[in-house]
């Protein structure tokens, strides 16, 4: 059921991002990056990663604790 309803995002906001720019704007308060945000999670879901072609939806990284290694004042 995850799965089709990530289908069916994927499907309408695609189209959204797709031929907004053809078409008059059905919903204003829905911006194409929110469509283009909603494609991209909606795909992952899926089991597709197109965040690498997104740069501003870049991999989380856990931030580096200490490193373990020597530490020099200067």
């Amino acid at each position: 059921m995850k799965k089709t309803i990530a289908l069916l995002f994927a499907l309408v906001s695609g189209f959204y991002v797709f031929f907004a720019s053809w078409i008059p704007d059905p919903l204003p308060f829905l911006d194409e990056a929110t469509a283009l945000v909603i494609f991209v999670k909606s795909m992952s879901v899926l089991g597709f990663d197109l965040t690498r072609f997104v740069p501003f939806l870049g991999k989380k990284t856990k931030p580096e604790g200490k490193t373990g290694g020597p530490v020099v004042d200067v």
